[in-house]
């Protein structure tokens, strides 16, 4: 499962990079677009995990990690009835590039209203929702950019390399705190 939610980041974050791109109206050069594929891999190469912080353990883990783990499930429905509705749109060539950043627009938004209404109680539940909140908040920024530029040249890819580690260190630490429950406690958060 961690594995599939990094992989959904990563498709994210390099649809959001290619988005950028479909985004510039103007015909650029073929050296320019080498530049900009090798800065994409370079940034990913450039992923580095950073270390689980630690919590004390309280009554109320379990709760929240039932919480977060809801979330995450509706989002990911969500995500993916999102992408077949694209996938099928582009297949039946009725997919248009408005039409395809405003799904876009609508998830980020989805995501970010439906963290704010997380009502979590420990530390460590909320610490992982600021993280993924400004995860969100930061694609929708770029996305934002990316509709008032005609150019790519705006994207800091370094940045984008840390919101993602941002989000993948949410991730981690989401993991580590579920595999970290006394076997009683998972029980009843299932």
């Amino acid at each position: 499962m961690p594995h599939l939610k990094t992989t959904f980041a990563l498709t994210f974050m390099l649809g959001s990079v290619l988005l950028l791109s479909a985004c510039n109206k103007d015909p650029e050069p073929t050296v320019n677009k080498d530049n900009q594929t090798n800065s994409v891999n370079d940034a990913i190469g450039q992923l580095n995990q950073t270390p689980i912080k630690q919590f004390p353990a309280t009554a109320d883990d379990a709760h929240d990690i039932a919480i977060l783990d809801d979330y995450d499930r509706r989002f990911t429905d969500m995500s993916d009835s999102m992408e077949i509705e694209l996938a099928k749109m582009k297949e039946a060539n009725t997919l248009t590039p408005e039409f395809e950043l405003q799904r876009q627009k609508d998830n980020i938004n989805s995501a970010l209203v439906m963290l704010k209404d997380l009502e979590l109680k420990t530390e460590q539940g909320r610490y992982i929702q600021g993280l993924l909140y400004d995860y969100w908040e930061n694609q929708a920024k770029v996305l934002q950019q990316a509709t008032q530029s005609s150019s790519t040249q705006n994207v800091d890819t370094a940045k984008q390399v840390d919101h993602l580690n941002e989000y993948l260190h949410a991730q981690s630490q989401l993991h580590h705190w579920r595999s970290s429950l006394a076997p009683e406690a998972k029980m009843q958060a299932e």
